[in-house]
């Protein structure tokens, strides 16, 4: 493991030299408008050419320049089996995502082992700030309204930002290019979804509305899973000479949000409200440079009720926005991306009451937080076959909250080599640290939440990742797949232990050790049948006891088979979650699960598609997650969607 100061200084070595062989009379390279790239991502992790090309979505980091030697995966929503209900639970469809937390529409997720807020997820390029210790919830985004997403799992920090410690996800709203639309219902719960949006090539505007009522699970027990959403993209873009422009605006307003756990009814959690506008404004010039502009003001209000206590409130509300202006250009076999970021949080304020409103305790007041980044990254190819990635990033935060003040400075890099001996095959590997700093809420936010008092602990301090990571692709025109076998160490974890009775706080623990392995593979049957099989192995523990993390999830492995006819379509998707043995703080063991998902639609018309889902077709009662407060998994649901989409 390479210690922060010795890391800090090969980093900033790295940004040196990057920046210096920065020729000025370099040739530019012209920035590409996004319109004029795939819209949907490929289906297969990687490559679903004959021949494994270079990887071009749009949702990328903060960074223009594309991880090409992480391990990147790509999702397009269209193509996920019995249309899963939120966005947690399409992104568990990845090798090497695991579901934490209590399940419901507030779920969240691992990668690798990385939960809460190890883990970077930006949406429009605008990095998500947690408001809950349990790391960023997704339950703002309907997933009808996005396009491309990337899941990376690994140290990427140098491409994405502070904070994808253990990996990132990167969504992009999905541009309508004409009129759309959809309407949703399932017997879970009976959840509705309608969907209306129009556009074409100057602007996009979609609009959703996402509701549900509680359910059960299949043994009759309630589950807490009660939503109202409604949520919509604006977008629009234009050129002017040699410049692009593009802006997007995306509200979301989401009320009396149930959280489904073990505890409920006898005592609930709601979050009453859960409310989000973010945008984004973005000028590219031909000459490779970019700059742009985001926001993100967001409010959270939490009610907890318990049998012999009085109710307990908590809000915490705050304004993010950020900007990063960078440029690409090229030497000779060599591409540039050098760039400065900045991102800050603003009036955050948390309270929480007991009783009533009035009897109040603001925990954070007018709290706030600055972020400034310096990256660099190159792009090197010697040889036809092969390419070589180098970057880093340096970041300084400062945070103040009532006079307290905190000072960090930390440095990440990436090194990674990407070798294509074939047409087919292409082999990966990559070497990237990684970091993250405490949050405002780990710090100086003291109250209650949903599972008890919290103490905040100003002298915590940053942690700091090491990962490497060796991976295969192939594709030879029927078959296609990859594999990533990976290693990573984390110093200074930052866990939550129990300081006293029902006060829990954030320490900094030591060194945690993870490792484990992905492969997917994609199988062409012919011109109508295709078969896809992956599986995911991930182990970690904290060096200092032997005892294993939270958020890592068992093996587990999927099967999903399609028949697509001229008109119709079928596809059934099998898991199998093996047995919960290695519990972490806060998990308990569970049993191994199977679950069976199918999905069959029929175009009535060129424009009138009409389609059928089955969720948990088999009725399995299963915990959702290990997590000891976790709930049941919903029962069968059944659903109709019909979607239609002019020309």
């Amino acid at each position: 493991m390479i210690h922060p100061p010795r890391r800090r200084a090969l980093v900033a070595a790295l940004l040196t030299a990057l920046v210096a062989a920065s020729p000025v009379h370099a040739n530019p390279v012209r920035a590409e408008p996004e319109e004029d790239k795939p819209t949907t991502p490929p289906t297969s992790v990687e490559a679903t050419a004959t021949r494994l090309g270079p990887i071009e979505v749009t949702a990328r980091g903060t960074a223009a320049d594309w991880p090409s030697a992480l391990a990147t995966a790509t999702l397009d929503y269209g193509e996920a089996i019995a249309a899963p209900v939120d966005v947690q639970d399409w992104l568990l469809r990845t090798p090497g995502v695991a579901a934490t937390g209590q399940n419901g529409l507030f779920e969240t997720f691992s990668i690798r082992g990385n939960g809460g807020n190890a883990i970077l997820t930006l949406v429009g390029g605008m990095p998500i700030t947690a408001q809950r210790r349990a790391g960023v919830p997704l339950s703002f985004l309907d997933p009808l309204l996005l396009g491309d997403v990337s899941v990376t799992r690994g140290p990427a920090v140098t491409h994405f930002g502070p904070g994808a410690l253990g990996g990132a996800v990167s969504l992009e709203p999905r541009w309508f290019d004409g009129p759309a639309l959809a309407a949703r219902f399932a017997s879970g719960g009976n959840e509705q979804l309608v969907m209306a949006a129009t556009g074409g090539p100057a602007f996009s505007l979609a609009v959703a509305r996402h509701e549900a009522g509680n359910t059960e699970a299949p043994d009759g027990a309630p589950l807490n899973t009660a939503y109202q959403r409604d949520s919509a993209v604006l977008q629009v873009r234009g050129r002017a000479g040699e410049l692009d422009v593009d802006a997007m605006l995306m509200p979301s307003r989401s009320t009396d949000i149930g959280k489904s756990n073990s505890r409920f009814p006898a005592r609930s959690t709601l979050y009453p409200i859960d409310r989000h506008t973010l945008g984004r404004l973005r000028l590219r010039h031909a000459n490779g440079v970019e700059f742009g502009l985001r926001g993100h003001a967001q409010r959270l209000d939490t009610l907890n009720q318990r049998p012999g206590s009085p109710d307990t409130f908590a809000s915490i509300e705050g304004t993010d926005f950020g900007a990063t202006l960078q440029r690409r250009f090229a030497a000779g076999s060599v591409d540039y991306n050098v760039g400065l970021e900045y991102l800050g949080r603003r009036d955050v304020d948390g309270f929480d009451a007991r009783g009533t409103l009035a009897n109040r305790t603001d925990s954070l007041k007018d709290a706030r937080e600055s972020n400034l980044s310096l990256f660099a990254i190159a792009d090197w190819t010697p040889t036809s076959t092969l390419d070589i990635e180098l970057g880093a990033r340096g970041t300084r935060v400062t945070q103040r909250q009532r006079g307290a003040d905190a000072d960090d400075r930390d440095a990440a890099f990436t090194a990674g080599a990407v070798w294509q001996p074939t047409a087919g095959t292409r082999w990966t590997f990559n070497l990237s640290s990684g970091y993250r700093f405490p949050t405002l809420e780990e710090r100086y936010f003291s109250g209650v939440t949903a599972q008890g008092d919290i103490a905040g602990n100003p002298n915590l301090g940053s942690e700091h990742s090491l990962g490497i990571d060796v991976g295969l692709q192939w594709n030879d025109g029927r078959w296609s797949g990859s594999t990533h076998v990976w290693r990573m160490g984390v110093d200074d974890l930052i866990q939550l232990a129990r300081l006293q009775g029902d006060l829990n706080g954030y320490v900094n623990i030591g060194e945690a050790r993870l490792y484990g392995a992905e492969s997917d593979v994609d199988v062409r049957l012919g011109p109508s049948w295709s078969l896809r099989g992956s599986a995911a192995y991930t182990r970690g523990e904290d060096r200092r006891t032997g005892l294993p993390l939270y958020g890592i999830g068992p093996p587990d492995l999927a099967f999903e088979a399609r028949h697509e006819g001229e008109r119709h379509a079928v596809a059934l998707r099998y898991a199998h979650r093996s047995r919960m043995r290695r519990p972490g703080f806060e998990e308990v063991a569970r049993s191994a699960v199977d679950t069976l998902d199918l999905d069959a639609s029929y175009r009535l018309r060129d424009d009138l598609e009409v389609r059928v889902f089955v969720r948990n077709a088999l009725d399995q009662r299963y915990f959702a997650t290990a997590d000891v407060l976790s709930a049941l998994a919903p029962e069968r649901s059944i659903g109709l969607q019909l979607l239609w989409q002019g020309r």
